[in-house]
């Protein structure tokens, strides 16, 4: 389970991307920005733009929680935990030309995004907005989503992408991939 302030960052930081786009977005285009920021932000800083889990489907990485609370909107489901109950009041989905579509209902609260953060989300949004989804996609299967899809085929069960495997599927850098394994070790066996 996602601790609060997690939840809230995650929120955060999927408004502010579909603020971007207030005609909304489709979930490949959503769930590949995320991932891709994601991937820019351990490359160039070492750390997790946000903590969602990402996990390796058909059409390349997607984040558990936010994926979660999206279909839980399409479904009229609610949530006992109040934060994930506020992520889900924050985003509505239609359904376009037989598609989903994510759209903000509220504004992103911008004290949990760092100008990293936004520098990093921004430099996504503009270089993935106007690909073809299914682009977009076959982007994403890179050598961290074919690792883990490798594992979830194996086993028949969804499997996450490590944040180490997505920093190096990026490009980052030995030393930096050190600095993400000693995190990773510290929160494993500290927290």
């Amino acid at each position: 389970m996602k601790t609060t302030d997690q939840i809230l960052k995650i929120k955060a930081t999927v408004l502010y991307i579909l603020g971007q786009m207030p005609q909304g977005m489709d979930y490949i285009h959503l769930f590949k920005i995320l991932y891709f920021a994601q991937q820019k932000h351990l490359v160039t800083y070492g750390m997790p733009l946000m903590e969602d889990t990402f996990c390796a489907r058909k059409h390349g990485p997607v984040p558990t929680l936010t994926y979660k609370v999206l279909k839980a909107s399409e479904s009229g489901q609610s949530f006992d935990q109040q934060e994930m109950q506020d992520y889900l009041k924050a985003v509505k989905v239609e359904l376009r030309d037989g598609h989903q579509i994510a759209l903000a209902a509220q504004e992103p609260d911008m004290d949990e995004l760092s100008k990293s953060d936004v520098r990093v989300i921004d430099e996504c949004i503009a270089s993935l907005r106007d690909m073809e989804p299914f682009d977009l996609s076959d982007l994403s299967h890179d050598k961290a989503w074919l690792k883990a899809k490798r594992t979830a085929d194996r086993t028949g069960e969804d499997a996450k992408i490590p944040m180490y495997d997505i920093a190096d599927a990026g490009g980052a850098t030995k030393e930096m991939l050190g600095v993400i394994r000693e995190r990773q070790w510290i929160e494993r066996h500290i927290n």
